[in-house]
């Protein structure tokens, strides 16, 4: 009777303890305009380490322990304003939803300074949204790439080649050191004669131009408080409005520009308004000299086999959550001649299923 009494006087502790008692919140996160669900929402009770995300469909569930269900619950997306809900009013139901409205920044209204740090906010919010945006890995892209050199204005080359991409994390790891190592590349040929007359394909150079993959140059948050940015326009692309971003940087270095010695480096990214999806970048530079494996590398003291006089300008478009077409159109001097070097790489084919490993780069045609 007494081992009854201790049990019974438990269990009535127990329930008489709102901090053993479990509240389940279940519902779906989506976007105010459209409807669309709202993936990896960040969902957190206030002043606690309790929270969780929604998933890729918006979905979500929250445990919320007893003590807390007078709290206040916080949801915030990246290119979402966050909005905030009473526990009590979500426990009160059975299923929520949740609808969260776009971010939206009025340019125009606000002074040179403030303009300054809402562009620097579009661009970090546009690096953050690019593994939502874009095609993660493992992925395969087969690509087609072309190179046209005419030598003062009269001997003329062209070689193409395909070139099979092999990508382990894709976009949904963007960094410089995480391209490099994930993605690598093989070159194909259709014809048994084919080569490159230099054996040096300066494919990377293309690659490199890859700033969304790489999150790097205007597109790495740390960096773009060095460029000059404005904006350009507003339109409409495909009936949905955009950002044309204009950027400058005053002093190029080469984590901003991608070039050992640029002199000057000047550009333009579009960017949709909806989710941050970069769908075009432009970029043009000027510098004394390059090195002939790439604009990146530095030119040895006693190397003089090298590009001088250079100026370029590119070219990046996505479409379809990839890359898909990048052009470089570059003009210098070599061995005393002008040389005017055209090169694209455009992806025509993604495969994410049986997917072919590639473990090395082919920096050298054979």
């Amino acid at each position: 009777m007494l081992m009854l009494s201790f049990l019974l006087a438990g269990l009535l502790s127990v329930a008489q303890n709102p901090g053993n008692v479990i509240h389940s919140v279940k519902g779906r996160v989506l976007n105010q305009v459209t409807n669309e669900p709202v993936a990896f929402t960040n969902i957190s009770i206030s002043d606690t380490f309790y929270g969780t995300a929604s998933d890729e469909n918006g979905n979500f569930e929250l445990k919320i322990p007893g003590e807390l269900a007078s709290a206040q619950i916080h949801f915030s997306a990246v290119g979402f304003k966050k909005v905030d809900f009473s526990a009590t009013t979500l426990i009160n139901r059975d299923y929520s939803i949740v609808k969260l409205e776009p971010q939206s920044y009025e340019i125009e209204h606000v002074d040179v300074e403030a303009r300054s740090k809402v562009l620097m906010t579009i661009l970090r919010m546009a690096s953050e949204n690019i593994p939502y945006n874009f095609i993660g890995g493992p992925v395969n892209m087969i690509a087609e790439f072309v190179n046209e050199k005419t030598i003062d204005d009269t001997v003329k080359f062209e070689q193409q080649a395909g070139i099979f991409i092999y990508d382990k994390t894709g976009y949904k790891k963007p960094s410089v050191l995480d391209e490099f190592r994930m993605r690598k590349y093989k070159i194909t040929r259709e014809e048994p004669d084919y080569s490159f007359s230099t054996g040096i394909t300066n494919f990377d150079e293309l690659l490199a131009l890859d700033w969304v993959r790489s999150s790097s140059s205007v597109l790495n948050p740390a960096l773009s408080g060095s460029f000059d940015l404005v904006v350009e326009e507003e339109p409409v692309i495909n009936g949905k409005s955009a950002w044309v971003i204009a950027f400058s940087q005053p002093d190029p270095d080469i984590a901003g520009s991608g070039d050992f010695y640029a002199t000057s480096f000047s550009g333009k990214i579009t960017i949709l308004k909806d989710d941050y999806m970069v769908t075009r970048i432009e970029g043009r530079a000027e510098s004394p000299k390059h090195n002939r494996q790439g604009r990146f590398l530095a030119v040895g003291e006693s190397n003089s086999d090298y590009y001088k006089n250079v100026s370029y300008d590119f070219t990046v478009t996505y479409k379809d959550l990839k890359p898909d077409r990048i052009i470089m159109n570059k003009t210098y001097e070599s061995d005393g001649k002008k040389v005017k070097d055209l090169s694209r790489l455009t992806i025509n084919q993604v495969q994410v299923t049986e997917i072919k490993e590639i473990a090395t780069r082919d920096y050298f045609a054979e």
